[in-house]
């Protein structure tokens, strides 16, 4: 995959950048400061994902054991369930899904509860994933003086990560076949946004359109994504993994669907496409 062309993309963009990308049909790899540090925001909801899943596969409990909403598990930001009523209770599936999906952030604290957080960490750490780390539950106030304070992990871990699920690498292929639904169209409006991907119904047929799974994340400053992208089945199937981060920009936080590294994510998208496919 041609560098040379996400170099220049990224040259407009006033802040850090790290991109790791890998070629599913022949292993080729794109690293640009793949290996340096950044903040995730909501990136790191894939690790407490696979964390959750390596328990349930242990027998620890069922995703279809319920979990209730306490009112002290209130917090803001992104996600529904800070809207709903106290007492509602759902299979531990529903709140994974609301994790990945939209990004509820009370969903992401409270399965942190369920998993631990340690556990969280040893899992990376003995699956060789030391570049990816979860440092708290969601906590804005800390945010607020430090956007590393949730996660930190780089590119390269980040997108390892992300197609050990994408290749059924970890797990069982069941397991990463459910993470994946949770993360399918996650996304389109990011890596999904230059390509020819229909986020909607698309009568295309399941062998022939391109499908999207994925985690982004956002803090001030910060635009992150993870995801793997592909085209066909089984054999016939080919994509690539990407994982771009981007943090340090200085312009006024908008929380901008056109926000700079967002349309960043975007473009790097297509180009490392237009390689792949």
């Amino acid at each position: 995959m041609n560098i040379k062309i996400i170099e220049d993309m990224v040259a407009g963009f006033d802040g850090r950048v790290g991109i790791a990308a890998l070629n599913l049909q022949t292993d080729e790899e794109l690293l640009y400061h793949a290996d340096e540090m950044f903040p995730t925001a909501s990136t790191i909801k894939l690790p407490v994902l696979v964390t959750l899943m390596q328990q349930v596969e242990d027998r620890l409990y069922s995703l279809d054991d319920p979990l209730m909403l306490r009112r002290a598990d209130q917090i803001g930001g992104s996600g529904l369930l800070q809207f709903l009523t106290p007492g509602l209770t759902m299979p531990i599936r529903d709140w994974a899904f609301l994790m990945m999906s939209v990004s509820d952030n009370l969903a992401t604290n409270v399965l942190i509860d369920q998993v631990r957080l340690k556990n969280v960490q040893t899992w990376l750490q003995e699956h060789d994933y030391p570049d990816v780390q979860l440092h708290r539950k969601i906590d804005f106030g800390e945010l607020a003086k430090d956007i590393n304070q949730l996660g930190t992990a780089t590119p390269a871990g980040l997108n390892r990560l992300m197609t050990a699920v994408a290749r059924q690498q970890i797990l069982s292929p069941d397991a990463c076949t459910e993470m994946l639904r949770m993360m399918y169209k996650v996304g389109a409006d990011r890596i999904g946004r230059y390509l020819p991907f229909e986020p909607h119904d698309d009568p295309t047929p399941d062998e022939e359109k391109l499908q999207l799974a994925g985690k982004t994340g956002s803090l001030k400053g910060c635009r992150a994504q993870t995801a793997v992208i592909w085209r066909g089945n089984g054999e016939n199937r080919r994509g690539f993994t990407l994982t771009v981060m981007a943090d340090g920009d200085p312009a006024p936080e908008s929380w901008s669907i056109d926000a700079a590294g967002v349309l960043l994510i975007g473009r790097v998208a297509r180009a490392i496409y237009d390689q792949v496919f």
